[in-house]
């Protein structure tokens, strides 16, 4: 009977450990900081810098964004933990400025990144660094 115990608790014990959930580091995730610097490296330079009250800076999930200056416009990256994440909070502000009348905003996405570059351009054909804000992000490799 003692024998059929420690069986079964090893048995146990094995299984309970194969049931939890392994972390695993997430290549895909990517943070404030690395998007940050391969603007950078991509001679977008932004400066930190506050926008009290500006819609395109409010909490999205609980969610406050790192907000930066970048040609005198506000320029603000969210960082979420999740794509999914990332998706409910730009759910989120839709929701929040479907009846707003807002000015004119580029939305670029990459992962768990959102950012929000407020360049009040109404001709979206000369908006200033948004070829360049996109092929930085596009640099930033696959995990």
């Amino acid at each position: 009977m003692k024998e059929l115990r420690k069986i079964f608790s090893i048995w146990l014990l094995l299984f309970l450990v194969s049931c939890q959930s392994v972390q695993v580091n997430d290549s895909s995730y990517i943070t404030e900081e690395e998007v940050v610097r391969v603007l950078h490296e991509n001679e977008i330079n932004l400066v930190e810098a506050e926008f009290p009250g500006n819609v395109y800076g409010s909490k999205l999930i609980n969610i406050n964004p790192k907000t930066y200056q970048l040609n005198e416009k506000p320029f603000f990256i969210y960082e979420f933990a999740t794509e999914i994440d990332r998706e409910k909070g730009t759910s989120e502000f839709a929701k929040k400025t479907a009846t707003m009348e807002l000015v004119s905003a580029s939305t670029f996405e990459k992962r768990n990144i959102l950012i929000f570059y407020v360049h009040d351009q109404v001709n979206s054909d000369s908006v200033p660094f948004e070829k360049e804000i996109q092929g930085a992000l596009d640099s930033i490799s696959e995990g």
